[in-house]
């Protein structure tokens, strides 16, 4: 049996990138283009995803700083002879119960909260930010 490899990343704002992956069992002899256009299909813009809602490994970098954001990005799908690699093997997850769960995410909302508490208060402190900014663009008064 052939496993599916999902290829992964983290891109942040000046494009440095951590890539990720996981590696599930293909019991239903699914085809990677089958995979691939189901993958897409449930992404936002088809390609991004928040890794904390599917229950695959965050690739943010350790320190946050004003280019981090709560998307990662869907590079590819391949078969794979290699051994199955999931971060949450007591799940016993295979390929089509991921596809669920990405399913499950879209219909339920991308949900950008989703993510470690750090990148969540940079978030918020820049929404502040811009809402300040925008406050004084309105009578010309800080």
């Amino acid at each position: 049996m052939t496993n599916i490899r999902f290829v992964y990343m983290y891109r942040d704002a000046s494009n440095y990138k951590q890539h990720g992956e996981v590696i599930l069992p293909n019991e239903t002899q699914r085809t990677v283009e089958e995979v691939d256009t189901q993958i897409r299909s449930v992404l936002s813009d088809g390609l991004f995803f928040i890794a904390q809602q599917v229950k695959i490994e965050e690739r943010f970098f350790d320190v946050v700083s004003e280019d981090d954001h709560p998307w990662h990005e869907y590079v590819s799908v391949e078969a794979t002879a290699d051994p199955t690699f999931d971060p949450v093997p007591e799940e016993k997850r295979d390929i089509t119960k991921f596809l669920k769960e990405l399913e499950d995410a879209h219909h339920t909302g991308w949900d950008e909260t989703q993510v470690r508490d750090d990148l969540i208060q940079q978030i918020e402190k820049e929404k502040q930010e811009l809402k300040r900014w925008l406050d004084t663009q309105g009578d010309g008064t800080p």
